[in-house]
């Protein structure tokens, strides 16, 4: 069960965070201790001038830097595991009613598009909020690209991938804990973008040889110094030292340049090299899978390997803040000069595949959340998915709804192409709806689908169920509809072949004018060969089945009235609806005798 596979991740790695808590004090203080006896060793050297104590300072110093260096490396684990924590934390929360701390999606609401506004796929509460373990831009652009799709053509393939990564529950953690260390702002990525282009400011590769004449004539220049006693060569040194200053000064204005992205982005790009890292070391057995690592190297060439490099050439190049480390580095080896020629030469070599390793990391952000699901909900099905039109669903829920609330049921469109529902108030009509729905999209995205066993065509998927007027626009509620319902005729003209799920239409308008405009639209949508559904009030819409058998069925919810209390059991049934309870309701609470 995936809760206890969670209680036992989070044991672990809150031991391994406690040994790394207390390992960190030890070599905290251990750094110390050898700071301050090198410091007492070239005490002691300024007061006798013994050289032993200079050689003992020496090999404190080299130890100090040792330890500092543990200690970082300690401190990088720590960090890395208190996310790990994190996330099983979350993951028990979660299986356990609370909601999730990550995004939900909530940019990407859009009341236009064909279906993800009326489904809550993004916002709050929301089927997004559901999946997301995403932690970069790319993934989150990438799990709501998947929600919306419209390409019908890798549904088998990442089913595949998904089901092979919904296995792999440690990669899929350390991918996620790898990409919440640090939090980056769009600004940072916008900083990466604009440094990529940046014209070379080398372009001509003569001039790496040209500068590497100066520091070997100032070296040659030191060594005859001390092997002659001439102190022609010191000056000659002195001279070389300031030409090459200056020569680095002369490019300050290209220097500061990639300067004022580094900071930013060598974080961006500790994280991205961290979780190629993870991607490259695995050894995927999904098509999918396989050919999204393999663009990761192309050239055979690592791309964390490549990302790592250049993080430590933004490193290089910050040491230019510290103004008396600059002068020495540059004066002697015109450094930052060298690194600006090896900063040109890494964007000549990999700039055109960067985003391209960034959207692969979105992309398997993307699957990792679809995975988690499946991993999270091992009763979900894998939906197959058919070649002709049918939708056949056993024992479907919502997979939002907490499952010892849902109420689960079966639905097939192979008797018929178009469902009328009816049903009192608060019977689960729409609920049931949603739930549909969102199981469609699921199965179009290549997920599992809250079902016992789910079988479909892909259809193209248009929902009519809730719907916003516009003072910006001046457009009214009623006019909004009647233009998402135009949108989904023309869309079935043009020849595709369309699931429509319609609730309560036409509600702005009198009950004459709302039942004609219905049966007129059902016998439109019947005349298109549309497959759907639609929810309605009206029972008299259920009389659409004599007039089209064997196309249109009639389902629906009921209600009971026991001891006085109104029961619904959310169970779907076939037939119309028989019983009603608004007058009941209205009676109950007092509102009319």
């Amino acid at each position: 069960m995936s809760l206890d596979a969670y209680k036992i991740l989070l044991t672990k790695y809150s031991t391994e965070y406690n040994a790394l808590s207390k390992k960190l004090g030890f070599l905290g203080f251990t750094r110390l201790i050898f700071f301050l006896a090198a410091i007492a060793c070239l005490y002691f050297y300024f007061m006798d001038h013994n050289s032993g104590w200079l050689i003992a300072t020496f090999i404190l110093m080299a130890l100090f830097f040792v330890f500092v260096r543990l200690y970082q490396q300690t401190k990088d684990r720590s960090t890395f595991t208190q996310k790990l924590i994190d996330i099983n934390t979350a993951e028990i929360a979660f299986l356990q009613g609370e909601p999730l701390p990550y995004d939900d999606g909530e940019e990407f609401v859009d009341t236009h598009h064909a279906y993800s506004y009326d489904l809550d796929i993004f916002g709050r509460g929301s089927l997004y909020a559901c999946l997301n373990r995403t932690t970069t831009s790319y993934g989150k652009e990438s799990l709501a690209k998947a929600l919306v799709n419209t390409n019908t053509t890798a549904i088998i393939e990442r089913q595949e991938s998904v089901r092979e990564l919904a296995g792999m529950v440690n990669f899929r953690q350390h991918i996620q804990a790898s990409g919440s260390l640090h939090v980056i702002e769009q600004s940072d990525m916008d900083k990466l973008k604009t440094w990529l282009k940046l014209p070379v400011i080398f372009k001509n590769p003569l001039n790496y040889y040209l500068l590497l004449l100066p520091p070997l004539t100032l070296l040659a220049s030191l060594i005859l110094y001390f092997s002659s006693d001439n102190s022609v060569f010191l000056n000659v040194f002195s001279g070389l030292f300031i030409f090459n200053f200056l020569a680095t000064a002369a490019f300050l204005k290209g220097i500061m340049k990639h300067v004022s992205a580094s900071t930013a982005v060598g974080k961006v790009l500790d994280q991205f090299e961290k979780q190629l890292k993870e991607i490259e070391a695995q050894g995927f057995q999904a098509s999918l899978l396989r050919d999204l690592q393999k663009r990761l190297s192309p050239r055979r060439s690592s791309a964390a390997k490549n990302i790592k490099q250049l993080g430590a050439l933004f490193k290089y190049l910050d040491f230019i803040i510290n103004p008396v480390m600059s002068a020495i580095l540059n004066g002697l080896s015109l450094f930052h000069i060298h690194i600006l020629f090896a900063l040109d030469k890494w964007k000549k070599r990999n700039s055109g595949q960067v985003l391209n390793w960034l959207h692969t990391i979105g992309e398997f952000e993307s699957l990792n959340s679809f995975a988690n699901l499946a991993f999270n909900n091992p009763g979900y099905c894998y939906p197959a998915i058919e070649k002709q039109e049918t939708i056949d669903a056993v024992e479907m829920a919502h997979p939002l709804i907490r499952k010892e609330k849902t109420v689960s049921n079966d639905i097939s469109f192979e008797r018929q192409k178009f469902v009328v529902l009816t049903g009192s108030n608060m019977s689960g009509k729409s609920t049931f709806l949603r739930t549909l729905g969102v199981n469609i999209v699921l199965a179009k995205a290549g997920s599992v689908a809250c079902a016992k066993s789910f079988s479909l065509y892909p259809y193209n998927l248009y929902v009519s169920m809730r719907i916003t007027d516009s003072l910006q626009d001046s457009e009214s509620f009623f006019y909004a509809e009647l233009k998402k319902l135009r949108e989904i005729i023309q869309h079935l003209e043009q020849g595709n072949k369309t699931f429509v799920m319609l609730d309560e239409i036409l509600r702005g308008t009198n009950s004459n004018d709302k039942h004609s405009g219905t049966v007129g639209l059902i016998r439109k949508l019947v005349a298109h060969h549309a497959t759907g559904i639609i929810a309605t009030h009206d029972l008299t819409i259920g009389e659409l089945s004599k007039e089209y058998p064997g196309y249109i069925g009639n389902k629906c919810f009921e209600s009971e009235i026991v001891n006085g209390e109104l029961v619904f059991d959310y169970k779907l049934k076939e037939g119309v609806c028989t019983k009603l309870n608004a007058s009941f309701l209205l009676k109950k609470m007092g509102v009319i005798d």
